[in-house]
């Protein structure tokens, strides 16, 4: 079950479909300031939005134009989910880090202090107000080993199941007048649509291929009430869908080759807006939503993201744009001397160091959910295509990885149609599937001695399993059985044990466990939400974000045997993976948040000096040390996030083709 599907600068160029202009977009961001996940008041007259701050993000209030903000007393360092406003827009409630790793929180919109309504262990994320401005729905981590949902009165603070006869994962949202509930459940790979009694007695299922949910920042209602607008991926690449409540067949609305996705109702019902890859290039579309031309709303290179907000009383629809400029560079530390690796002309978004130090694989972004899979030296000569996503099939690939001996690469991918785990070998030549089920399987990692390759699934559980397939191929067979390890798992090179992220299935909190090649596992930290980042090259410690008694995640050093562990970073400070320690593991790359930008350091584990690398107004990022720790390979990118308008009044008016 996929629970987080986890949000520029835009110039809309003036264009015709048909004989339709595009609508121009306005920025609203001023230059040098990054806002996200936005939403409107009830009136339509403010916006609430985050901006990135050095502890993670901020929450503001501001006029719809984004004039007089009001800095709210709310931040989080995890994300940044939408804050949901009260039905009179006197208060907004969202999820924050002040108190814990994330709980919900309400505030006033004028400004004033934040309350406190879910103290859960685990994370909390507020979905939507009921009409009676007290009681809120909301997600969150849950005992068992799930994810559930719950309401909760803002006024007593007490929480109960939204849906109390439901035992598997499930996100669900009531209606707009309260009186049904919907919600997608998790059943292993297959997520189903049902609706039930405000309450959540007498549960009804609308839809039963297997292959549907909301869109993510989305109710699903519509503002009627009458119908569910959700997404399937039953063709194997994602479509908008609708069903009515009161029974019937479910009408698609979009029926592209690529995904269609992140939808959200117009507030009179009547349009769909949504994002999508078509085109090689992600832009916002529209649709009617009884069925009909789909017309675009942008054609940008720059990438639009979710969510997708209209604007209560206007033809009007605001969604965030992004730029981003990306390369791998490589940096010798004895003389500070920089080289880039990668061409000016693509954008990268991952990368990984060979074993031997001598070539980095990475991946190039080409927008419209094309990716290539790529190999260049390090001293530098000309890079070699591996893998390519353009052509007939257009695919994505994710977490490339060598082998431990250097010949293969090991990463997931929707080329099959779903996202599977695919080894290439670094010579060159065709990619070889290794799974191919109906769900995903992704966050593949080599076993430490290279001939099988990890990886989590869906399959058969409530959150993910850790599998094991051969590197030649063959069934994979199940590691883990109890459908609580997600967040990926960590492997090293000559370390026989696995480093998993666990949901704690007592209290519903994350906490790092050892998972041994026959899935037992053996608690590493479970007293508060942490994250582990790598193992140290003698597999006898774990470097993992914590969340600290005061709520901030701070990176520590953890037996890998249990017990307590040392604060090494600061809650700004940013630990890598496995390649940020040095291969005598004396030593740690880690990076800081200057002014929205992280820069370079490297940390003595022994006396905890640090000493800058990088000082520049780009973001370094991923770095690696080579294996004789004389140079540095990392990621540099600068991004440029804006929050933008588009007047669809002319778009919608205009008569179909």
């Amino acid at each position: 079950m996929r629970v987080f599907a986890g949000i520029g600068a835009l110039a809309i160029l003036a264009g015709c479909a048909g004989d339709n202009v595009l609508p121009g977009a306005r920025p609203l961001s001023p230059d040098g300031v990054r806002h996200l996940a936005q939403s409107y008041s009830p009136d339509g007259k403010r916006i609430a939005y985050w901006s990135p701050v050095t502890e993670g993000q901020q929450l503001w209030v501001a006029n719809a134009d984004l004039s007089a903000p009001v800095k709210l007393p709310v931040t989080n360092v995890g994300f940044s989910a939408v804050a949901v406003w009260s039905p009179d827009g006197s208060r907004l409630a969202a999820a924050s880090s002040q108190f814990g790793v994330a709980d919900v929180v309400v505030v006033p919109t004028t400004g004033g202090e934040a309350q406190r309504v879910t103290t859960g262990p685990g994370v909390e994320v507020p979905l939507v107000w009921y009409p009676d401005g007290d009681r809120l729905a909301y997600f969150a981590s849950a005992g068992g080993g799930t994810f559930s949902s719950f309401v909760v009165s803002v006024r007593t603070g007490v929480s109960t199941s939204l849906v109390p006869g439901e035992k598997r994962p499930f996100i669900g949202m009531p209606s707009p007048d309260g009186s049904q509930l919907a919600y997608f459940v998790g059943d292993g790979p297959k997520t189903t649509i049902w609706v039930a009694d405000s309450a959540g007695g007498n549960p009804r299922q609308l839809t039963t291929e297997g292959f549907e949910e909301f869109s993510q920042g989305s109710t699903g209602w519509s503002p009627d009430g009458k119908e569910i607008l959700y997404e399937s991926r039953r063709t194997g690449t994602t479509d908008l869908w609708v069903v009515p409540i009161a029974g019937g067949a479910a009408r698609q609305l979009t029926r592209d080759v690529r995904n269609d996705k992140d939808a959200a109702w117009s507030p009179d019902g009547k349009w769909v807006a949504f994002r999508s890859d078509r085109g090689r290039q992600t832009d916002v579309w529209v649709v009617p939503a009884s069925g009909g031309e789909e017309r675009r709303v942008t054609d940008s290179a720059d990438e639009e993201q979710a969510p997708l907000a209209w604007r209560p009383g206007a033809n009007e629809l605001t969604f965030t744009t992004v730029t981003l400029a990306a390369g791998v560079w490589a940096l010798d530390l004895a003389s500070g001397a920089e080289r880039k690796l990668t061409p000016d002309s693509i954008r990268t978004v991952w990368f990984n160091l060979s074993p031997d130090g001598k070539q980095v694989s990475y991946v190039v972004e080409r927008g419209g959910g094309v990716q290539d899979l790529a190999v260049v030296p390090l001293v530098g000569g000309q890079a070699r295509t591996l893998v390519s996503g353009g052509g007939t099939v257009l695919f994505r690939v994710w977490g490339p990885l060598w082998s431990p001996d250097g010949s293969k690469i090991v990463f997931s991918s929707d080329r099959g149609g779903t996202q599977d785990i695919w080894v290439v070998d670094a010579a060159g030549g065709a990619p070889r599937q290794l799974t191919n089920w109906q769900g995903f399987e992704y966050s593949p990692v080599w076993s430490g001695d290279g001939t099988a390759v990890y990886f989590q699934a869906d399959r058969d559980t409530k959150l993910g399993d850790v599998w094991k397939v051969a590197a030649s191929g063959g069934e994979p067979v199940r590691v883990t059985n109890d459908g609580t390890v997600g967040g990926g798992v960590i492997a090293r090179a000559g370390v026989t044990d696995l480093i998993g992220a666990v949901l704690n299935r007592a209290a519903g909190q994350f906490s790092v466990a050892r998972i041994r090649p026959d899935g037992r596992m053996n608690v590493v930290w479970n007293r508060t939400n942490a994250s582990a980042m790598s193992i140290s090259p003698s597999g006898d410690s774990v470097a993992a974000h914590v969340e600290q008694p005061n709520g901030k995640l701070q990176m520590m050093i953890l037996p890998a045997a249990g017990g307590a562990g040392r604060t090494i970073l600061g809650p700004d400070e940013l630990g890598f993976g496995n390649g940020g320690w040095s291969s005598d593991g004396e030593s740690m790359l880690f990076g800081t948040n200057l002014n929205g930008a992280y820069d370079l350091f490297i940390l003595t584990l022994a006396d905890g000096t640090k000493r800058r690398l990088t000082t520049t107004p780009e973001s370094e990022e991923g770095a690696e040390f080579t294996p004789d720790a004389k140079a540095v390979v990392f990621r540099r990118s600068t991004t440029v996030q804006r929050l933008n308008a588009a007047d669809l009044t002319r778009l919608l008016r205009a008569p179909a083709k």
